[in-house]
């Protein structure tokens, strides 16, 4: 084989190997059926859209799978399937729960895996799950019915937090300078399921808060796990079925944490452009 042709032959090899390389992340969205009096269904899907066409998110993930009605029910639907396929993968992945509700693919209610659901062992794989609206992992609406609730201890479990609550304190939530920093279309407004700081005194979790009401409520917030490095948002907990301002922060919102504060404090790898990689090859190319 010609020298020539052989570099060419062992850079095309390279090049598809940055490439594989810098596809490290997956993003799942599940938009629906919600509990319409904290999201309407209209507004989980749009906002759902909105992060899916966001390209941002487009530079971030590899991929993006938008689950809706009838694609959550138990661990082996498909997006309990996307959930265990993406456990133990070697990348660290995102699901946005943007109904607020917490299917079955999830965490199977009521609180039937307190320990070992299909999303705690992704987060403490090192994953990463957002959710806006309702009480995170508090119930179902899977097949537009109501599901036996969880309550609060289906954070409670996820978290390992025993008696772990999100509830209004008083008080709007003002944006704090993180808040100012990661999350530019953050507003002050009045939380319905803010977090309770207190409660993650001397626990594995730090917290970062983008807004609070006083130094004992935050919403939005996120919190990283020491130990294992997983990660939990939970964002606008609020009783909105339409948000009051344009544009809706349950979606621009959740775009703007994961292409500013995830990126920077998490471990996605954004994708590589395959403009910028032909520009990489053309260049080596010249230069033999």
């Amino acid at each position: 084989m010609h020298q020539r042709h052989f570099v060419y032959l062992a850079l095309g090899f390279l090049m598809v190997g940055i490439a594989a390389l810098a596809s490290a992340s997956d993003l799942a969205i599940y938009s629906g059926p919600t509990n319409a009096g904290w999201i309407s269904i209209d507004a989980a899907k749009a906002n759902a859209e909105t992060i899916m066409n966001d390209g941002r998110m487009q530079g971030i993930f590899d991929s993006i799978r938008n689950f809706g009605d009838g694609e959550e029910v138990g661990y082996d639907s498909p997006l309990g399937q996307w959930v265990k396929d993406h456990t133990g993968n070697g990348q660290q992945d995102v699901i946005i729960t943007a109904s607020g509700t917490a299917p079955s693919a999830l965490y199977q209610f009521p609180n039937v895996d307190p320990d070992g659901s299909n999303v705690e062992n992704f987060i403490e794989d090192g994953n990463v799950l957002i959710n806006v609206a309702d009480w995170i992992l508090y119930m179902s609406y899977e097949g537009g019915v109501r599901s036996a609730d969880n309550g609060a201890d289906g954070a409670a479990n996820v978290f390992d937090i025993p008696g772990l609550s999100f509830g209004n304190r008083g008080g709007p939530q003002v944006p704090t300078p993180e808040g100012e920093k990661y999350l530019p279309s953050l507003k002050e407004f009045q939380s319905a399921r803010p977090w309770h700081l207190e409660q993650f005194d001397g626990t594995d979790w730090e917290v970062t808060a983008f807004a609070k009401a006083d130094d004992t409520t935050a919403d939005p917030a996120v919190a990283v796990n020491k130990v294992y490095g997983g990660i939990i948002a939970a964002m606008w907990q609020k009783d909105a079925p339409a948000w009051a301002e344009d544009p809706d922060p349950r979606g621009i919102g959740v775009v703007e944490f994961i292409a500013n504060w995830l990126v920077e404090q998490g471990n996605l790898t954004p994708v590589e452009p395959q403009g910028k990689a032909a520009t990489t090859w053309g260049k080596i190319k010249d230069r033999l």
